[in-house]
Parts: structure tokens; C-alpha cells; sequence
């Protein structure tokens, strides 16, 4: 039988208690996510430039060790490590690697979406003058 301690590829496929779990686990895991402004653990981009480069399929995620970051950098990006261990024993390895590219790709693109359409409203603003010129056109008789 498979249990949240003993989930690993290869078992029998999870029950629907199992599933349920493991989605309670990651939904729990990606509000605190969400409530500190984290794509994953250790992954916080914050440019435009980081957004766009940014591998769904291999996020480059900040080492907890990572001598760089500050004492309080580090408390910042592993604020939800006791929901993440949660989230990882309670989903088999594919589960949770399937849910977090979901994650980093739906970011992703909520980012560039919000981004085209302030960048829209901004040209809009500004007015090309295009249309007016084009109205402004005398017809041909």
C-alpha cells in the first residue's frame, strides 16, 4: 500500500486519498508561495530579464548554502521549507516536478500577459495618431 512516508516511482498508482493529500500539500505549499512573493523555493526573479530567461524546465533555484545571500536573503527565499517537505513527502518525485514547472510556466505567463497589456494601455496613452491621420485622409474622388 502506498503511504505518505513511503511514496516512490514504481509502487502501486496512489489512491484517492493519496492524491488528495499530495494536493493539499502543494496547494498549502504554493499559498505561502504566493503569500511571500516566491516563484519556488529559493526562486525569487525579479527583473524582466530574469523572467523571460528563466528555464520552466530547470529553474535555477538558490542554494540554502549559498554563501552569496545574506542571513536574511536566505530566511526570504526558505520561508516555506516546512511546507516544501510536506509537499515532497506527500507527492511521488514526478507529481511534484510536474507541479512546480505548471507553476514557474503559469507565472510566466501571467507576467508577460500583465506586461503586454500595461506596455498597450501605455501606447494607447501616448496616441501614434495613426488612426486620426488616417481618418484625417481626404477621400479620393
Amino acid at each position: 500500500m502506498v503511504t505518505q512516508d513511503t511514496l516512490k516511482v514504481g509502487d502501486a498508482p496512489p489512491t484517492k486519498t493519496t492524491r488528495a493529500k499530495c494536493w493539499a500539500a502543494r496547494d498549502t505549499y504554493f499559498a505561502c508561495l504566493d503569500d511571500h512573493n516566491l516563484w519556488l523555493q529559493g526562486l525569487r526573479p525579479q527583473t524582466h530579464e530574469e523572467i523571460i530567461a528563466l528555464d520552466a524546465k530547470r529553474p535555477i533555484i538558490r542554494s540554502e548554502s549559498d554563501r552569496s545571500l545574506t542571513k536574511k536573503e536566505r530566511e526570504d527565499l526558505y520561508i516555506c521549507r516546512k511546507m516544501k517537505e510536506m509537499f515532497d513527502q506527500s507527492c511521488l518525485p514526478s507529481w511534484v516536478n510536474h507541479f512546480s514547472l505548471l507553476r514557474v510556466k503559469d507565472l510566466q505567463t501571467k507576467y508577460l500577459r500583465e506586461k503586454l497589456e500595461k506596455d498597450e494601455k501605455e501606447r494607447e496613452a501616448a496616441g501614434s495618431g495613426f488612426w486620426e491621420k488616417v481618418q484625417a485622409k481626404p477621400a479620393s474622388a
